[in-house]
């Protein structure tokens, strides 16, 4: 039996939750679709599903053989399509990760224009802030900040951030000046950190390097509660520039010491071979782009 037929007649069964719906789906008969599935368990030497007189389930096996059986056909699906020279609309599943902050206050709204603009199209967002296995988390797309390492991945510059050392308004009118690196010791400092690194914030002056080993008062594993701290009042911290872009934009915060800063980073979106000619990861990749042209600090190049 042909295998990519009996995988179109798994997915179709499981979509369906049911054989005879998918023998009517599929225009087959009933036991035709009994026989591709059974074929397909024999050649895998695994059970797919857990069949009962009222109902059938995926085993565990069954559900990660959808997850690359649904993606193997729709890449299928693709190829022929641009073979043929027809223009298909993106539709199935878009596994999508980036950054926690970065994922929550710039991804999102992307991802929900994305959504209005395509109805056939669906997405997993996951958002991490360490590096997600674009392999084995099935992943389309994933934002990070800094070049891939990995050269295996296809990536897609959409934008630049840098790092930004700052401080409520109302904290720096109560304490000291910080003109140069070596100022933050006098200071109260607010470290966000994983807690597997030592307290140092490393800056550059004529790409010169500048380390200042700090004692911190305040240390989290979330930037988002250092730099609340920081709203508040309370020390100075450093992060990545949009993660206090609206703040620095409302001057809820300031930013101190900016020409000492160190060069900046890339924001991109990242692919695996392969994936990023499927028409959804395209088109994502493209509303990502332009979307974040629009934001000055998410742009700043120098």
């Amino acid at each position: 039996m042909d295998k990519l037929f009996a995988m179109r007649v798994f997915v179709t069964v499981e979509a369906h939750n049911s054989f005879v719906l998918a023998a009517e789906a599929l225009t087959i008969s009933a036991p035709a679709v009994t026989r591709a599935v059974s074929w397909l368990e024999q050649s895998l030497n695994t059970k797919l599903f857990h069949r009962t007189t009222r109902r059938i389930r995926l085993t565990e096996a069954g559900a990660q053989y959808l997850t690359h059986a649904k993606r193997l056909l729709e890449d299928i699906d693709q190829i022929e399509a641009q073979v043929a020279g027809i223009q298909i609309k993106p539709s199935g599943v878009l596994n999508v990760t980036a950054p926690i902050l970065f994922g929550e206050r710039y991804v999102t709204p992307i991802i929900a224009s994305f959504l209005q603009d395509f109805p056939d199209v669906s997405v997993n967002g996951f958002m991490y802030d360490n590096i997600v296995d674009l392999i084995e988390h099935n992943i389309d797309v994933a934002i990070r900040i800094g070049k891939p390492k990995d050269s295996s991945l296809f990536a897609t510059t959409v934008g630049f951030v840098g790092r930004v050392t700052c401080a409520s308004p109302h904290y720096l009118q109560k304490n000291s000046p910080i003109i140069t690196p070596e100022d933050l010791k006098q200071h109260t400092i607010v470290y966000p950190t994983r807690f597997n690194e030592p307290a140092v914030w490393t800056y550059h002056k004529k790409e010169k390097p500048i380390t200042v080993k700090l004692n911190p008062r305040y240390q989290c594993n979330q930037n988002r509660s250092a730099i609340n701290a920081v709203k508040r009042g309370f020390g100075v911290t450093r992060c990545m520039s949009y993660q206090v872009a609206e703040e620095l934009a409302s001057g809820e915060l300031v930013k101190v010491l900016d020409t000492y800063e160190d060069t900046v980073l890339p924001i991109q979106a990242v692919s695996l071979e392969g994936r990023h000619n499927q028409e959804k990861v395209k088109l994502f990749i493209t509303y990502i782009k332009n979307a974040l042209a629009e934001n000055t600090y998410l742009n700043a190049k120098n």
